[in-house]
């Protein structure tokens, strides 16, 4: 039990909050999953289609951002050793994200782009302006800064940023004011969500987890820091250039130093794993470097995509979208559940029980054959929906995202297995 300690303390908040936003995640990832297989054959062309953006808010905002929303509530005040400013805050945020999350991707797949679906964006907008309000006094009282807390605040930074764009966009749909391409800034939004809010908080919590889960220690984080830097001024490069035209050189030069920033990133990674102790992985961890390994494939794609012409190329940026949601960003996500779930239920259920009574061990919290099959499972359907996706094969699209549902179901049978325990 002792890897995982490090993860809870007396700073962090009741675990009900916590597992709140876990389980709508959860949920939300099966709904996801469920939502591309029951619309397969309309996953297809340009990105900027009714069903698409409304499964791809599903994906960002129900599955990715209600799992960091969850994960930083127990990591931060841990990480930081400072208590979170405001565990209230924390519940209201919750009733006011999970509906307006609802309302978006409703008004998405109808593309009702009037009053209702800005609406829905102010409310979501609320939601993480509570949230970032809570983490950004949370973090005021931290006496000592460490690389995973400068990540962390440069993710509220960024997470602000794409708060305020999204009903900006929302309105523009519903009545047009800006001057530049619609597409343009919705690139732009996607981006600075993924690169800069998910990205920075999953490089930053990487450097705590990976070596905890791993027993890696005594490697410089000298990577870590310059993949900070060079990150920043790349996504602040960027968020500044695009609301212009012909700036395409400048654009390159950004866009190049965020692909450097990634690769210092994974060079930081590789690092760690070099020094762990624990040489075996187990099955979290296998998630999480095929996750790192998508991360590069994805950054490689990225960088051909904003460099070469490709328009010509179909479901290219479907291609990437895709990667960048499983291949990369789920994979991950799955894999640090199986490690963090498991460890705060048997915490909170069994710790004072210790000595006391037999309790379980964390590898008997869930169904660790299934997890195995599960992970074959996922990145067999992340390598086949590419390849169908590439190659424009709908029954090839049917079959991977069957696989894919199926392994959500399985993921969803474990994680209610360890929140049963």
């Amino acid at each position: 039990m002792i890897q995982s300690e490090s993860i809870v303390s007396a700073y962090a908040p009741p675990f009900r909050i916590v597992a709140k936003y876990f389980i709508a995640a959860i949920v939300s990832f099966v709904l996801l999953n469920f939502l591309l297989l029951f619309n397969y054959s309309e996953i297809v062309g340009h990105h900027f289609n009714p069903k698409i953006l409304s499964i791809n808010h599903v994906a960002t905002l129900g599955w990715i951002t209600m799992i960091i929303f969850g994960a930083m509530f127990q990591l931060v005040p841990v990480v930081l050793e400072t208590k979170l400013f405001s565990e209230k805050l924390a519940e209201i945020q919750f009733w006011i994200y999970l509906p307006s999350v609802i309302g978006l991707v409703y008004c998405f797949w109808v593309f009702d782009t009037g009053i209702n679906m800005t609406l829905s964006a102010v409310l979501l907008n609320l939601a993480m302006f509570i949230f970032s309000y809570n983490i950004i006094i949370t973090m005021k009282s931290v006496k000592k800064w460490n690389v995973t807390a400068w990540y962390l605040a440069a993710a509220i930074f960024y997470l602000i940023v794409t708060a305020i764009a999204g009903p900006l966009l929302a309105i523009n749909l519903w009545t047009p004011y800006v001057k530049i391409d619609h597409l343009q800034y919705l690139n732009l939004h996607a981006h600075i969500a993924f690169i800069g809010w998910v990205s920075m908080v999953i490089m930053g919590v990487s450097f705590k987890l990976i070596p905890m889960f791993t027993l890696s220690h005594g490697f410089p984080l000298t990577n870590a820091k310059l993949a900070f830097w060079i990150l920043n001024v790349g996504l602040l490069g960027i968020s500044t250039i695009m609301h212009y035209k012909d700036t395409t050189f400048l654009y390159y030069i950004f866009t190049g130093l965020i692909v450097l920033g990634i690769i210092f990133f994974l060079l930081q990674i590789r690092i760690i794993f070099k020094n762990r102790i624990r040489k075996k992985y187990d099955i979290g961890i296998k998630f999480s470097v095929v996750a790192y390994l998508m991360l590069g494939l994805t950054t490689i794609l990225g960088t051909f995509i904003a460099f070469v012409e490709y328009q010509n190329i179909i479901n290219l940026t479907l291609i990437y979208g895709y990667m960048i949601i499983f291949g990369y960003i789920s994979m991950l996500i799955v894999g640090q559940m199986y490690k963090i779930v498991p460890f705060l239920v048997w915490y909170h259920k069994y710790s004072s029980k210790v000595g006391l009574e037999p309790v379980p061990m964390l590898k008997d919290m869930f169904n660790e054959k299934f997890a195995q099959i599960e992970f074959y499972l996922m990145i067999t359907a992340v390598f086949g929906s590419l390849y169908s996706l590439a190659f424009g094969s709908e029954t090839g699209i049917l079959i991977s995202f069957s696989i894919m549902f199926i392994s959500s179901e399985i993921f969803l049978f474990n994680m209610i297995t360890i929140f049963r325990k």
